[in-house]
């Protein structure tokens, strides 16, 4: 009964800092770069740790979580009996997401361009 209000109060907690911090000028300009900087690799430890817990429930649970895109959120969110992990990823995903998700795409961007350059090229590397 008390998980349950406990891990929304952590939620609302770590939310609300991560998004002062980073949405309310809670600090100054060249620390905010510090999210873009660690954010990914934060989300990627956010993610191990779910594909973990997944595999700990059911084997096929965390083969999905590491072959489907986005399997992770799901089962961490209406999966996982786990209330304390998710108010705690929820909580830095709300500081961390959106610089991580820039960096995410511009870096899978490069890599698609650089397979279509190996293509075009007929297989050698440039």
């Amino acid at each position: 009964m008390y998980r349950p209000i406990l891990s929304w109060i952590v939620f609302v907690l770590l939310g609300g800092a991560m998004g002062y911090l980073r949405y309310g000028h809670g600090l100054p300009p060249e620390y905010v770069d510090l999210f873009a900087t660690y954010g990914p690799w934060i989300v990627i430890a956010i993610h191990v740790g779910v594909v973990l817990m997944a595999f700990s429930d059911s084997v096929f649970q965390g083969i999905l979580c590491l072959l489907i895109p986005f399997y992770s959120l799901y089962y961490l969110f209406l999966v996982s009996d786990a209330f304390m992990i998710r108010a705690v990823a929820a909580g830095l995903l709300v500081g961390i997401a959106q610089d991580s998700m820039l960096v995410f795409q511009r870096e899978s961007s490069r890599i698609i361009e650089w397979v279509n350059a190996w293509i075009a090229g007929g297989g050698e590397h440039k």
